[in-house]
C-alpha cells in the first residue's frame, strides 16, 4: 500500500442542514447535492484537492461501515471522525471490509478500510487519480468556490495519548514521521506530510484521543475573518503564527472541530 495523499476528511455532524449552515457561514461553498448511503448522508466541500464530508446519520437501517464511528462521534457533539487516504497505487485486492463514500461523479465509491495507526480515528483508503491541480479542478467543479479564500487544507491536529505508537504505526502503513517537536512538559508534537496537507499529532494528550480541528491556508485571510463575521461567527483577529505567515480561529468549533484560517508567510519555526 503506497499512501500519497489524505484525500478526504469526514466530519460527523448531530443535524446535517445546521452543520450546513455553519460550514456556508464561515466561508465554505458546499455542494448543493448531498449523496446518502446505509444510513448516512454526506455534504460535500473543498479545500483544494482535499475533500471534507460533513456526514449525517439518517433513520433506517445502518449499513454503511461508516455509520457506527459516525454515531460514536455525534454521541460527543461530533468531530472529526478520521479519513480516506489516498493511494498512488491500486489496491491489488479488496478489504475485508469496505466503506461507500460520494464519488466524483455522484454515484457510490468504494474505500478500503484499513487498521488505524491513530485511536480514535476512522482511516480507508481509495485509489486516487490526477495530479493536484486536476483534483483541486475536478472539488471545484463539484462544490464551487469558496468565499473564505481557502485554497487547500494545510493541517490536520490530531490527539493521542501514546505518541512513540502513533509514529510506529503511522510509519507501518507507510506515512513516515518527518519531524517531533517538543512542547513543553512532556508534551510533543509528531508531523506527517502529504502533498500540501500535514498530519500534526499531539502526544500524550488528555482526554479522548482522535481528530480536534483543521487548519487551512486562505490566499486572504482577512477576507477569512471578515465573511465569518458578516456571517454571524465569531472570528479572531490575524496574528503571526509559530511556523510563519498568520492565523486567525473561529472562536466556537464547528461541530465538533476547531477551525483555524492561516496565510502563508516565511517559515520563522526552523
Amino acid at each position: 500500500m503506497q499512501i500519497a495523499a489524505v484525500e478526504r476528511v469526514l466530519v460527523a455532524v448531530t443535524n446535517l442542514d445546521d452543520a450546513r449552515s455553519s460550514w456556508s457561514r464561515a466561508g465554505f461553498a458546499i455542494a448543493p447535492q448531498t449523496f446518502s448511503d446505509g444510513g448516512l448522508d454526506f455534504a460535500r466541500m473543498a479545500a483544494g484537492a482535499v475533500e471534507i464530508d460533513l456526514v449525517g446519520l439518517v433513520p433506517g437501517e445502518r449499513t454503511n461501515a461508516l455509520a457506527d464511528p459516525v454515531a460514536a462521534r455525534i454521541e460527543d457533539g461530533g468531530g472529526i471522525v478520521g479519513w480516506i487516504w489516498g493511494l498512488s497505487k491500486p489496491v491489488s485486492e479488496r478489504a475485508q471490509r469496505v466503506t461507500i463514500i460520494p464519488g466524483a461523479d455522484g454515484n457510490g465509491e468504494i474505500a478500503d478500510i484499513i487498521p488505524s495507526a491513530l485511536p480514535g480515528v476512522f482511516m480507508a483508503a481509495i485509489e486516487i487519480n490526477g495530479d493536484l491541480a486536476a483534483k483541486c479542478a475536478r472539488l471545484a467543479a463539484i462544490c464551487g468556490t469558496n468565499p473564505n479564500t481557502v485554497d487547500y487544507l494545510e493541517h490536520i491536529v490530531v490527539m493521542t495519548p501514546d505518541l512513540e505508537h502513533a509514529i510506529a504505526q503511522s510509519a507501518a502503513i507507510g506515512v513516515p514521521c518527518k519531524r517531533i517537536r517538543e512542547v513543553g512538559n512532556g508534551t510533543r508534537q509528531a508531523f506527517f506530510k502529504l502533498e500540501q496537507t500535514v498530519l500534526e499529532v499531539v502526544g500524550p494528550a488528555r482526554g479522548e484521543p482522535g481528530g480536534w480541528g483543521l487548519a487551512l491556508m486562505c490566499s486572504d485571510i482577512q477576507k477569512a475573518v471578515a465573511y465569518a463575521r458578516e456571517s454571524g461567527l465569531q472570528a479572531t483577529e490575524p496574528k503571526s503564527a509559530i511556523q510563519g505567515g498568520h492565523i486567525a480561529r473561529i472562536v466556537e468549533p464547528l461541530d465538533g472541530v476547531a477551525v483555524a484560517f492561516m496565510q502563508p508567510g516565511p517559515r520563522r519555526d526552523t
